[in-house]
């Protein structure tokens, strides 16, 4: 007897590269034993809905679209208490997720490995009454890729986040901010940037994350950037952070499973690229090894 298949698709995402691929990934899925039922995604958080009141039905679930269609998929999985097997092909403008699963760009190629046996348990965070798969974070360049216009992705891609990135310079701004978790890091300073993270790739760019991310181990890489003050500073920034070495003057960065933020106002989140709204004070938790997802490591 067939097993049964919820595939999710966002026909928006990325360059819509989705569109023309659906039936030859759905040929896949049917050859691959299963018995497919498509869905495409309506509005926003409609993959959430979907899948929190249908996710029982199935055996498995496959999601195509961007990181922010992979939170939604995730988020009604976790919040339903779903304990469904999931496989993410992956058409959004960076797929940072996805990279760091060494999932491939290619649709057809990302759809085998959906539709296959090799999975494994990844941690997801919670954020406040929210998730995230990958990333949370908050200050310099973190709205970028939701202010910028879709079309501009479409056309050019990563570049488009980099020059939406340098446009907003003159915009960026500290935060006096209070960082503290159980294991007794108590941190308090002024920071124009900082990311709780669980992968390998932030904004298609390697260089941010630390070397050594387990996406299994209950805990998140916490990278934390002081004030600059002068153009000089701005360029040991960067330097600190694609050249690690020595004792670093503007970067803070540990591990820790949970932490607790709060800040003298209200600071705007991302989550997943997506905006995660504002707050003064969060609570951000790892949820250990919460979603089991179908990868490739070569």
């Amino acid at each position: 007897m067939p097993q049964k298949l919820l595939f999710v698709i966002n026909p928006s995402a990325g360059k819509g590269a989705i569109r023309e691929k659906t039936l030859d990934c759905i040929d896949l899925f049917v050859q691959s034993g299963f018995d497919v039922t498509a869905y495409t995604t309506q509005k926003p958080q409609d993959a959430t809905r979907i899948v929190r009141a249908r996710a029982e039905e199935f055996d498995r679930i496959i999601c195509s679209g961007g990181d922010g269609t992979l939170n939604e998929v995730v988020t009604g999985l976790l919040d339903g208490g779903h304990k469904v097997p999931l496989g993410y092909i992956p058409a959004g403008t960076v797929n940072d997720f996805a990279s760091s699963l060494f999932i491939p760009k290619q649709v057809m190629e990302a759809a085998k490995i959906a539709a296959g046996s090799d999975f494994q348990t990844v941690d997801i965070g919670r954020f406040a009454d929210r998730y995230f798969c990958y990333v949370a974070a908050f200050g310099a360049f973190t709205n970028v890729s939701y202010t910028t216009p879709q079309a501009q992705k479409n056309l050019l891609g990563r570049t488009a986040y980099i020059l939406e990135g340098i446009k907003s310079l003159p915009s960026v701004k500290p935060y006096e901010m209070r960082i503290e978790t159980d294991e007794g890091i108590v941190i308090e300073d002024e920071f124009i940037y900082g990311m709780i993270s669980n992968a390998t790739s932030i904004g298609g760019f390697k260089e941010l994350t630390p070397r050594d991310v387990r996406m299994d181990d209950g805990l998140f890489e916490v990278v934390l950037v002081r004030q600059p003050k002068t153009a000089l500073d701005w360029q040991n920034i960067f330097n600190e952070l694609v050249q690690p070495h020595g004792e670093p003057k503007f970067l803070i960065e540990f591990k820790t499973p949970e932490l607790r933020v709060s800040a003298n106002t209200e600071i705007s989140w991302t989550l997943d690229g997506e905006f995660g709204g504002t707050r003064k004070e969060v609570e951000i938790t790892n949820r250990y090894q919460a979603l089991t997802i179908f990868s490739h490591k070569p």
